[in-house]
């Protein structure tokens, strides 16, 4: 069986949305086969999820790669009109070549969406606090970090409090409401 075949069965038989897109993108994150293949392959097969397997492969080929990222895009940006940030936005850092979650360039801000995996030891964070204060001082650029409550537990709000910084950096647009807003 092809591997992109087994894939799509495993999160088409995932309890929810979550946990298919966990499938799908930790299988991409293997370097076993990439969303354009799964899209591909979906193309000429059924499953009971089809349309929405086409919608998040599309997203992961832009680069979401974990359900925080893809949370952050279907739950905070696009439902409350933010502007389309870069995805795994490639820059320098004193510490070599690394990727921005998010990157909003022409407001030179970035926001780094901090789940479990990567960044629950001491560690880590400071690596990551440690490539924010390069950021600032070698680009200017404001980095926010979220986690996952912030995203799935306060999306409205979250949406809100990144406008302000956008905003502020020259964004001429305006955060929207979405269904879920109070």
């Amino acid at each position: 069986m092809l591997i992109e075949h087994a894939a799509l069965q495993v999160a088409d038989r995932a309890a929810d949305d979550l946990a298919a897109f966990h499938v799908l993108a930790a299988i991409t994150q293997t370097g076993q086969t990439d969303a354009k293949l799964l899209l591909e392959h979906l193309a000429r097969h059924r499953f009971p999820r089809g349309s929405w397997f086409r919608r998040v492969l599309r997203d992961l080929c832009d680069g979401t790669c974990s359900v925080l990222e893809h949370g952050y895009l279907t739950k905070v940006e696009r439902p409350h009109g933010l502007p389309r940030g870069r995805r795994q936005a490639a820059d320098r850092a004193a510490s070599g070549q690394v990727r921005r979650d998010v990157l909003y360039l022409d407001q030179a801000l970035v926001v780094e969406l901090d789940g479990k995996a990567f960044h629950n030891t001491s560690r880590a964070r400071d690596k990551d606090f440690d490539r924010d204060l390069d950021a600032a001082v070698s680009s200017g650029l404001l980095t926010v970090r979220l986690t996952y409550g912030q995203v799935f537990g306060s999306p409205c709000r979250t949406a809100e409090r990144i406008g302000s910084p956008l905003t502020s950096r020259g964004w001429t647009g305006t955060t929207t409401g979405c269904p879920d807003c109070r």
